[in-house]
């Protein structure tokens, strides 16, 4: 079995998973990783479509994406949902439901494999290990670097640079989870993407279209295909520079 089908699977411990340095036993000693693992909680895999949790829902801890991915959703009085965002593997969740229950829904994008973490059981574990302590400050502080992208991200003056950020985005989380940063699969739909990034998912389709057209991208279906990433970049670095000016 490979070690993603033991992700998908639960079965590696924190020892063992390749996503540990993104997730909270990043840089703890075996024995404190062994502490911590004995308040880690194994829920049954998610289909797609299903709720990990919903808004008005009690809070029950964080979340870990071990597997799979999912997508967060708030609900404004008007009724029209709005993404928020998309959780990776080894990125963690649910930190809208500390203050006084959830006010955002989390909904599976395909089969998903999750960690859950008592927030009370790793408090009480941080006070025994700092480190773990300094790591939780330290996943927070990247939920706030996150949220800080995306109004930069709906910033930007044409609809075809936030595609090009996202996808550039989604390259570098790719990356950053041993997998090719120029070839990957989107588990999120047109209508997904546009949603996410303030526009009509008639010109998400278009966008693809047009960086297709430009020799930027290769599109099947959700199979993306980066043929000049420095190109991207430098596009992406460029609509930043001309914000700042």
């Amino acid at each position: 079995m490979t070690l993603w089908a033991e992700l998908a699977n639960g079965k590696l411990s924190c020892r063992d998973c390749s996503l540990a340095e993104l997730c909270l036993p990043r840089g703890l000693d075996p024995g404190d990783i062994e502490r911590f693992e004995s308040i880690v909680g194994q829920r049954p895999a998610m289909k797609r479509g299903e709720n990990i949790y919903r808004a008005g829902d009690d809070f029950r801890g964080l979340y870990a994406v071990k597997s799979g991915s999912l997508k967060i959703i708030v609900s404004p009085p008007d009724g029209a949902e709005q993404i928020i965002g998309f959780s990776m593997p080894g990125e963690l969740f649910g930190f809208d439901g500390i203050d006084d229950g959830h006010t955002c829904t989390a909904v599976a994008l395909e089969r998903t494999t999750l960690c859950e973490l008592p927030l009370d059981a790793v408090a009480e574990v941080s006070r025994e290990v700092p480190s773990l302590h300094r790591e939780l400050y330290r996943v927070m502080a990247r939920e706030i670097s996150v949220d800080q992208s995306m109004l930069l991200l709906l910033a930007r003056r044409t609809a075809e640079d936030r595609l090009a950020a996202f996808l550039l985005s989604l390259s570098k989380r790719f990356a950053d989870r041993g997998f090719s940063q120029t070839d990957f699969t989107l588990s999120m739909s047109r209508h997904d993407i546009a949603n996410y990034l303030g526009l009509a998912a008639e010109t998400v389709s278009r966008l693809f279209s047009r960086l297709s057209e430009t020799g930027l991208l290769t599109v099947h279906g959700r199979k993306i295909h980066i043929q000049d990433i420095n190109a991207l970049r430098r596009r992406v670095d460029g609509c930043i520079a001309a914000q700042a000016s």
